[in-house]
């Protein structure tokens, strides 16, 4: 948490930072929705330089192989300041399946990454693009605030309805980007989520919801969720641009 006083002002958007879970997306045959890989990387101190390094070379390696994208960021002044979070697309599971003869220099810097790593957690998240306000195409984001939610078994269409109705509107009118993934594998089932900052500052205007709707208007709208969400975890995240790439953006850049 960033402190009493700002986790209070932020606290509804904390608990209201929802995604759809993977049943309901399921339900739309016709629009398969994709995944993502995320993990929470948690690193040396005295090895932090190597994993850089190493992550800059494999990021170019993944790059020229085709990889759409690559969103690689670290806990920044609030947590633990040595757990980096790395994002990319997974458009099918059976890329995972090892090749027959694996590349050299691949397995070369993934074996200097792993000598770095002190802990590694790794989730399947299904992408929500319906509830989604994505940064416009080209745009990156200085900072995050990153959010965990675990929501009671069963309860996930209460804390869709109340996020659809009464939360998100509110970022939107605040013209608050935010991007979301269901956790689907790696770990206990539930959701994250992105919200993009310009910087700190921007977190002592306090949450969009609390701001249109006042201390107990926003109280009012978290007491709905009371026995929907199980527990939460948030953390500020710093963007590393030297580690991730768009493929959009250097194919427009070539033009």
């Amino acid at each position: 948490m960033l402190g009493n006083f700002t986790a209070r002002r932020w606290a509804p958007a904390a608990l209201l930072a929802a995604v759809l879970p993977a049943a309901a997306l399921a339900q739309e045959a016709e629009d398969v929705t994709p995944w993502m890989e995320m993990a929470l990387v948690g690193v040396d101190p005295g090895q932090v330089d190597e994993f850089l390094a190493a992550q800059r070379e494999l990021a170019s390696l993944e790059q020229k192989a085709g990889v759409p994208w690559r969103s690689v960021s670290r806990t920044a002044v609030f947590g633990n300041t040595y757990r980096f979070v790395i994002v990319t697309p997974l458009a099918q599971f059976a890329r995972l399946d090892r090749p027959a003869r694996p590349d050299p220099a691949r397995v070369s810097i993934e074996n200097r990454i792993q000598r770095t790593v002190t802990s590694r957690q790794t989730f399947a998240l299904r992408t929500t693009p319906d509830i989604d306000n994505p940064l416009p195409d080209g745009s990156d984001p200085a900072l995050m605030l990153v959010q965990r939610v675990s929501v009671v078994p069963g309860r996930e269409q209460d804390y869709i309805r109340v996020m659809a109705e009464e939360v998100l509107p509110h970022f939107k009118e605040a013209n608050m980007h935010h991007s979301s993934g269901a956790l689907t594998l790696g770990g206990d089932s539930g959701y994250v989520h992105f919200f993009h900052l310009g910087n700190f500052a921007a977190l002592d205007q306090g949450s969009p919801m609390a701001r249109a709707l006042g201390p107990e208007g926003a109280l009012e709208v978290t007491a709905k969720l009371a026995g929907v969400l199980a527990q939460t975890e948030q953390w500020v995240v710093r963007h590393l641009p030297d580690l991730s790439f768009r493929q959009e953006e250097e194919a427009e850049g070539k033009n």
